[in-house]
């Protein structure tokens, strides 16, 4: 199996983008750039294939997590005017 990438993006609590990284899509690779930026409110993770794998082992890792279907997502990235790719994802989820 090919390993995964996901794009990270962490906002502050006024939104404002504090990092965006593309990482290995394992919980423990995603948790270690997370501690990097200081404690988080929440995670919140778009539906996928491997959505499932990852939400359950951050949450084990003991992340707050939000799940949102990925069709959402897309109809509201599309309402903020923004092309659909990885970084406006990572963005707009944020």
């Amino acid at each position: 199996m090919s390993m995964e990438i996901s794009l990270v993006c962490i906002v502050d609590a006024e939104g404002r983008k504090v990092a965006a990284q593309c990482v290995d899509s394992t919980p423990k690779a995603i948790v270690a750039l997370l501690e990097r930026h200081g404690p988080m409110e929440r995670v919140v993770i778009e539906t996928g294939r491997i959505t499932p794998w990852v939400a359950l082992g951050l949450h084990e890792l003991g992340v707050a997590i939000v799940c949102i279907d990925a069709r959402q997502a897309h109809q509201s990235i599309k309402a903020m005017k923004a092309y659909k790719t990885d970084p406006h994802d990572a963005a707009g989820l944020a």
